[in-house]
């Protein structure tokens, strides 16, 4: 018996990194898993890979930056497995410049993308939670939420809404069994994360920096987040409702 099984997950930034990871450990915990990415060509190879194993993994393709995708997506996923059980909100994207140089095209693909997506999904898989008696919501927000970094405004101003956003509607919905939480991961070696480094001068001198920000002295990997996302897409965690996990090795109490 997996932890999953019977459950129905949308998982949104499947192509790579956590999500990847995610989507693959749901299928392998039970979960019928319906993941969303824009990067068409990695979803239909990770698509491939899981139905292969004989789970349960349905690839869609969309960019969740506009209402009506996120609408879209969510609309298919019950129309196809007739119930949703699972959102987890993962896509992301980041920006690194001056706050000064952040134009107006650039916060705006940012909070679309991090932030009205989450926004969006949710306001269109709570309904559907409601009328089946409850449901689970994780939102990715971030280390970022919590403590600063310079050049990262416009991506902490994101991220910070994610998790105000999650903490208010865990509030308005724990009457209707629907656990909102907010999953805020460190540093983890994802291909976000390693083009973050790429932008540096010197990519390997930057990355060395990053994991000396560690207390444990390596990055974390998507598997290690994914296992947190199944802890809180579980059953496991009955009474957390707002909550804000933090699993960054670390980083956040040096």
């Amino acid at each position: 018996m997996g932890r999953l099984d019977g459950k129905v997950a949308l998982i949104t930034g499947v192509a790579s990194g956590i999500g990847r990871a995610a989507a693959a450990l749901f299928a392998a915990e039970g979960a019928t898993v319906f993941g969303v990415d824009r990067n068409e060509v990695a979803g239909q190879s990770l698509a491939e890979t899981l139905q292969a194993k004989g789970q349960s993994f349905h690839y869609f393709t969309a960019d969740l930056s506009t209402e009506a995708a996120c609408a879209t997506a969510i609309d298919r996923c019950c129309a196809t497995f007739g119930r949703l059980d699972i959102l987890y909100n993962n896509a992301g994207i980041s920006v690194i410049e001056p706050f000064t140089r952040t134009d107006a095209d650039t916060l705006e693909r940012i909070m679309a993308v991090n932030f009205k997506s989450v926004f969006y999904l949710c306001q269109q898989a709570i309904p559907r939670m409601q009328q089946q008696g409850g449901g689970a919501v994780i939102n990715t927000a971030s280390e970022l939420a919590i403590v600063a970094q310079p050049l990262y405004a416009a991506y902490c101003a994101s991220k910070g809404a994610v998790l105000s956003l999650t903490r208010a509607l865990a509030l308005e919905y724990a009457k209707d069994n629907i656990r909102i939480n907010a999953l805020c991961p460190g540093p983890i070696d994802t291909p976000m994360l390693q083009g973050e480094f790429d932008q540096a001068a010197d990519p390997t001198q930057a990355k060395a920096e990053g994991i000396a920000t560690m207390p444990i002295g390596r990055l974390g990997t998507p598997a290690e987040i994914a296992q947190v996302a199944l802890f809180l897409a579980s059953d496991a965690p009955a009474l957390m409702h707002g909550a804000a996990l933090v699993v960054d090795g670390g980083k956040t109490i040096l």
